[in-house]
């Protein structure tokens, strides 16, 4: 295929770019549907006008239909896309960018998808409907599956499908935090075991809170039965935020603030904070996933993308066996940063 895209380019690269703007309406479509004109006009920052014709186009190929609530893709429309996604990875370069990276950062395995997600909330989506698709190659009969919070995490749950599996269990990851309750480990949690039809336990304990309290509540059955669940886990997925990201999330105090930078905290994951080496500088409470124990996690994935993330993907992620889930933007940076190094 990667001789005939070049051919292509060549001689015909209008055709190109007609495939990527078509494979971008139907994106939008997938992830939004039933949608209006206006609304994808308004998602692509595209004129009606054009936005119109285009959909003529894809009408008549009977990749979407159009109906009084508004467009949704076709059965044909979604085999399409599945196929145009792995075109514009081959076109864009992604599959040789993706062995690059992962030889630079030592890691198992690179997935990027076109696109910048933090200009298109759509390529976060397709983002975790991948990883989703990774995922669903590790899961075994009895799996246990835990996951943070988030909303790339959260991308993840809303893309998950009943898996033809037995007994797979669903925890979050960690305790709760304060921020938004629609994204926290128990709801991504929650919604992913949902989706799969899988069995679901939360984790209704706070992150940050004294052994004496925590031994009190471990005392309960239903908290330590969870606890179990999460030292068990063969199956783990992350996000993760610079420092400066998390702080703001997290509304650290200044006191905890300047500790932390004083320690050169730069990136956060599951409770960890990471200096620019990927070297732990302060655990943010005891319960949850330990690092550790990700080393013994048969399958570790990684979703993350955004340019300000790129340095905190590469000291968390760099020499470990992780999978990592980025956009074609970050994909870009992250090389860039680490060709410089």
């Amino acid at each position: 295929m990667y001789d005939f895209i070049e051919l292509q380019k060549k001689i015909a690269p209008e055709i190109s770019v007609i495939l990527e703007k078509r494979y971008s309406i139907l994106l939008t479509i997938r992830y939004n549907q039933p949608i209006g004109r206006r609304g994808i006009a308004n998602l692509l920052g595209e004129t009606e006008r054009w936005v119109r014709s285009e959909l003529d186009t894809l009408r008549k190929l009977n990749l979407i239909i159009v109906q009084p609530s508004g467009m949704h893709v076709t059965e044909e429309g979604e085999e399409i896309l599945s196929e145009l996604s792995i075109y514009m990875e081959e076109l864009k370069g992604l599959k040789k960018l993706s062995k690059r990276l992962e030889q630079m950062l030592g890691v198992k395995k690179v997935i990027i998808i076109p696109g910048d997600c933090e200009k298109r909330p759509e390529v976060l989506k397709e983002m975790g409907r991948r990883a989703f698709e990774c995922i669903k190659e590790h899961i075994n009969d009895h799996s246990i599956i835990a996951v943070t919070g988030g909303t790339s995490t959260m991308a993840v749950a809303e893309n998950a499908r009943k898996v033809d599996k037995k007994k797979i269990t669903v925890v979050p990851a960690t305790g709760g935090y304060s921020g938004r309750h629609a994204t926290q480990a128990n709801a991504v949690a929650e919604k992913l075991a949902n989706n799969m039809n899988a069995d679901y336990y939360p984790l209704y304990l706070p992150q940050n809170i004294n052994k004496e309290m925590l031994d009190t509540m471990l005392a309960d059955t239903n908290i330590s039965k969870v606890i179990d669940l999460i030292n068990r886990v063969d199956i783990f997925i992350f996000g993760l935020s610079n420092f400066e990201q998390i702080a703001e999330k997290r509304k650290l105090d200044s006191d905890l603030y300047n500790y932390l930078k004083s320690k050169g905290a730069f990136a956060e994951a599951f409770g960890h904070y990471f200096d620019k080496n990927g070297e732990v500088v302060h655990k943010s409470g005891s319960v949850g996933i330990k690092l550790e124990q990700c080393e013994n996690i048969s399958t570790v994935i990684c979703i993350a993308g955004g340019l300000a993330k790129a340095e905190a993907i590469i000291s968390i992620n760099r020499g470990k066996k992780n999978i990592l889930i980025t956009d074609e933007k970050t994909g870009e940076q992250i090389y860039n940063i680490m060709r410089g190094e």
